[in-house]
C-alpha cells in the first residue's frame, strides 16, 4: 500500500497526543491522520464500553465516539458517516497514568485485550507513564556521548511522584524545537523501541507488535505492585515504524543530535 493509500484514525487520549503526532508525521513528511480527542483516560473508555453492555466486539469505534460525551463536536464531525471500516488503521495513544484515583489494571487488560489489531478494532498503545515520556530521553544519550546500554541507562519512575513528572521531563529529557531534523526523532523512536525490547526481550523489529506491547504492559503493572515504581518508555511513537518502516527503520544505527 503506498502512503496516500492508508486511511489512518488516531484516537488520543487529549490533544498533547494529537500533538505529538502531528509533530511526528510532519518530520517524517508523512500524510495526514484523521486524530479525535476522547479527552478521557482509559479507566473511562472502558466504561463507555461498559455501558453498552454487550461484547466488545459488536462495537464499532467510531459509533462510540459519535456517542460519547467525553468527544467535542468538531471531532464527532470527522467520523460522520463514517465506520471503522472505512480506515485501514486505527490507533489509540492513552497514558497509563497509574497515580490516577481511577486507576484499575484489570481495566487495562481488558481494553489491551480488545485493541490488538489496527486493521481490525484498532490498535491501543499505552504511553508509560504518560505521553511526556517520548522526550524524556537524556540529551547524552541522543548525541551519542553516552555509550551505556539501555540497561544501564533505564529510567525509572515513582507512581507517588508522577503529579510532577512532567517537570521532570523537562529537566531530563529533550525539548522539542522546529529545527530538529528527523534523525533526532528517528534515534527517539529507536531508543524507546530498545527499551521495550530490553524489557520484554523481543526483537526491536518486532516491539511495535502486539506480543511485546502485551508483555511490556504486563512488566510495568508487575513493578508498580511490587515496588510501586515503573518504566518510563513512549510506545505511541512506535506507530511510525509500523505504519511507514521505510520512513523510521528500527534496525539502522541511532543518528546523533543536531548541533544547537
Amino acid at each position: 500500500m503506498n502512503l496516500s493509500a492508508k486511511q489512518v484514525l488516531v484516537i488520543s487520549e487529549g490533544p498533547t497526543e494529537a500533538k505529538l503526532l502531528q509533530r511526528l508525521f510532519g518530520k517524517f513528511d508523512l500524510p495526514r491522520v484523521e486524530v479525535v480527542s476522547l479527552n478521557a483516560n482509559l479507566k473511562k473508555l472502558y466504561l463507555e464500553y461498559e455501558s453498552y453492555e454487550c461484547e466488545y466486539s459488536d462495537l464499532d469505534i467510531t459509533a462510540v465516539l459519535r456517542s460519547s460525551n467525553q468527544v467535542g463536536p468538531g471531532d464527532k464531525e470527522k467520523l460522520k458517516g463514517k465506520s471503522a471500516n472505512d480506515f485501514s488503521d486505527i490507533f489509540l495513544a492513552f497514558d497509563l497514568d497509574p497515580h490516577t484515583a481511577d486507576f484499575d489494571p484489570q481495566c487495562v487488560h481488558k481494553l489491551m485485550s480488545h485493541f490488538c489489531d489496527s486493521s481490525d478494532a484498532g490498535k491501543l498503545y499505552i504511553n508509560y507513564p504518560m505521553v511526556e515520556s517520548f522526550y524524556h530521553v537524556p540529551l547524552a544519550i541522543l548525541a551519542g556521548f553516552d555509550n551505556t546500554d539501555v540497561e544501564k541507562s533505564l529510567i525509572r519512575y515513582e507512581v507517588r511522584e508522577l503529579p510532577g513528572y512532567k517537570k521532570r521531563v523537562n529537566l531530563e529529557g529533550f525539548k522539542y524545537r522546529k529545527d530538529h531534523g528527523v534523525s533526532l526523532y528517528q534515534s527517539v523512536i529507536r531508543r524507546h523501541a530498545k527499551i521495550v525490547g530490553f524489557l520484554t526481550q523481543q526483537s526491536i523489529e518486532s516491539t511495535f507488535q502486539l506480543k511485546a506491547q502485551v508483555a511490556l504492559l504486563k512488566k510495568q503493572l508487575s513493578s508498580i505492585q511490587a515496588s510501586k515504581s515503573g518504566y518510563v518508555v513512549n510506545t505511541f511513537c512506535l506507530l511510525v515504524p509500523e505504519l511507514y518502516p521505510s520512513k523510521c527503520p528500527l534496525t539502522e544505527e541511532e543518528s546523533t543530535l543536531p548541533s544547537e
